[in-house]
């Protein structure tokens, strides 16, 4: 039987969340929304795959609007529209992920509308993971920035502070795009959200940065399902070999150069 498609009635300017009905419809209930979005290391968008993959979860909705960059995505089998929900059986866990370009005019329409849709359809929390281009990373004790909004109100009317959950103090931080506009919005509609940050290379996957961020997800969603993620460890190791036999091939053709240039030699006027 085909999918039937229905509109959530959720519409901010040119955005709207529509539901995707099937003979197993999914209801979201107080459910903790996971999003992650291409960045430095793909931490964000490998992270989210993982939990879906590894949570057995099902599309139920898409984003349609006119500021996501036309085109479609083959995964799973199928093609799909490039921004997603998807949720778990229980409809205590869902995740936003996003695998087309968001036009800059158009992220605040369509981060408010994913809010929107959220807050009245069963999701009580929005926690973002991602990762901060930093030039190196240490191959030791890497831990994630952990940023949340208390969702307080005081005698002045709604205040959100963001709260550092590390022993440490983490110093002010600015967080952009796809990932800062949801936190925006998050503040906005008044719907608790947490970031989870972590240093990673831009331009080069980071499958253990993603681990490190599932694992601390984990710890502080109190989340319905616990994600091992062994796997990503292990694509974390093949991948540090993969590249280090790449730098070790690069420093012997360096090598080999040198040797072969005139005035590199160890003769008497090198």
């Amino acid at each position: 039987m085909a999918d039937r498609e229905t509109d959530s009635s959720n519409r901010v300017e040119r955005t709207t969340i529509k539901l995707i009905s099937t003979n197993k419809t999914v209801r979201l209930n107080d459910a903790i929304m996971i999003a992650g979005f291409p960045g430095p290391g793909l931490v964000g968008s490998m992270s989210v795959s993982y939990i879906i993959e590894q949570a057995k979860m099902h599309q139920i909705g898409y984003i349609d609007s006119d500021f996501i960059v036309p085109g479609v995505i083959y995964i799973g089998g199928k093609l799909r529209h490039p921004f997603r929900i998807y949720a778990n059986d229980e409809g205590t866990a869902c995740v936003l992920v996003c695998d087309a370009p968001v036009i800059l005019s158009g992220i605040r329409s369509v981060l408010n509308a994913v809010v929107i849709w959220a807050k009245y359809n069963g999701v009580r929390e929005i926690m973002v993971l991602e990762g901060m281009a930093a030039p190196g990373i240490s191959e030791t004790g890497r831990r994630p920035w952990v940023l949340s909004s208390d969702g307080q109100s005081d005698d002045h009317g709604y205040l959100s502070r963001i709260k550092d959950k590390r022993p440490e103090a983490t110093p002010p931080a600015f967080i952009s795009g796809v990932s800062g506009g949801l936190l925006a919005a998050c503040l906005s509609n008044r719907i608790p959200c947490t970031a989870l940050l972590i240093p990673s290379i831009t331009g080069i996957p980071d499958p253990e940065g993603a681990a490190i961020l599932i694992e601390k997800t984990n710890e502080l969603a109190n989340n319905p399902f616990r994600i091992d993620v062994r796997q990503l460890r292990s694509e974390a190791e093949a991948l540090k070999r993969q590249l280090q036999e790449l730098i070790n091939s690069v420093n012997r053709q360096q090598q080999d150069q040198q040797k072969t240039q005139p005035g590199t030699g160890t003769g008497m006027y090198s």
